[in-house]
């Protein structure tokens, strides 16, 4: 079985029958980056869409799997079973995808839930390593999830620059917003003319904010992920490291002793989320050099 020849013959197919990408996609029920990727040999026709496809295109099956006109009906056959075992491989794959996806929207789900809102929700008192092991677990598992499918990591469109920028803005407006209050109600200034007894509740307001913005942006890229086969891309990265620094900025204001013990405390948590984001994109980096390399 070549995919290169298997698209290249798909490609020549829909030319000749004057249909788009889109149009071939719609006919079939599937996606035209799907088509695309057929045709660019990235990728193989699901073997249940082989015969839909074959009438579509006017071509027989054998010919789709082998890629080649007039091949002997005994060589196909062979391509297709092999065909098959690799697709129920790969669906295999994807469910393990599908399951691992799970797991960090549960973690992140949970520790906004507990250090947002109900401190005693799940944790006991003064839970942050609990928050940082969830971040771990949640880090591990996207970076499973962005090695577990090789499709190009940088084809990104419109969306992923967007969610990239505004996961990014949100991530520093929290930041800078704690850091202002806290040293300027340190050192005896109210930060932006806020009543002093409203200053916890404008900040845990905005943490919050930060925290849903960020997760609904993480769902989004899951969706478009497994729906529209966009890449894993550095935003998602980005969105875990915004909901995790809120976390853990939430969990440092509920157990809070005084300013001065609180500056320290948002210090070494900035750290911790800035050191398990900046771990994860070297160690992408470095796989991905070493992937390219042998390749």
């Amino acid at each position: 079985m070549d995919k290169m020849k298997t698209g290249t013959l798909i490609k020549e197919a829909r030319i000749k029958k004057n249909y788009t990408q889109s149009e071939l996609g719609d006919l079939l029920g599937v996606s035209n980056k799907a088509v695309s990727r057929w045709e660019k040999g990235e990728s193989f026709p699901d073997v249940g869409l082989l015969e839909n496809l074959a009438t579509t295109l006017d071509l027989r099956i054998q010919e789709i799997v082998t890629g080649i006109k007039d091949e002997h009906d005994e060589a196909a056959l062979i391509e297709i079973v092999r065909a098959a075992k690799l697709q129920q491989r790969e669906n295999k794959r994807k469910n393990i995808r599908h399951c691992l996806q799970i797991v960090p929207l549960l973690c992140c789900i949970l520790s906004g839930f507990s250090a947002l809102g109900n401190n005693s929700f799940i944790f006991d008192s003064k839970p942050t390593w609990e928050y940082v092991l969830f971040m771990v677990i949640t880090f591990i598992t996207v970076v499973i999830v962005y090695f577990s499918n090789q499709q190009s990591h940088d084809n990104l469109n419109k969306f992923s620059t967007i969610s990239k920028l505004l996961s990014t803005l949100t991530l520093l407006g929290s930041v800078l917003s704690a850091w202002i209050i806290m040293l300027k109600t340190a050192n005896g200034s109210i930060p932006f003319g806020i009543d002093p007894s409203s200053i916890g509740p404008f900040m845990n307001n905005i943490l919050v904010i930060t925290f849903t913005v960020n997760l609904i942006l993480l769902i989004i890229q899951m969706y478009r992920y497994e729906k529209h086969d966009e890449a894993v891309h550095w935003g998602w990265f980005i969105s875990i490291a915004a909901i995790y620094l809120t976390t853990l900025y939430g969990d440092c204001m509920h157990n809070m002793n005084t300013f001065q013990g609180m500056i320290k405390d948002l210090i070494i948590r900035t750290a911790i989320v800035t050191i398990a984001t900046g771990i994860s994109k070297i160690f992408i980096s470095i796989v991905r050099a070493s992937n390219n390399h042998f390749l």
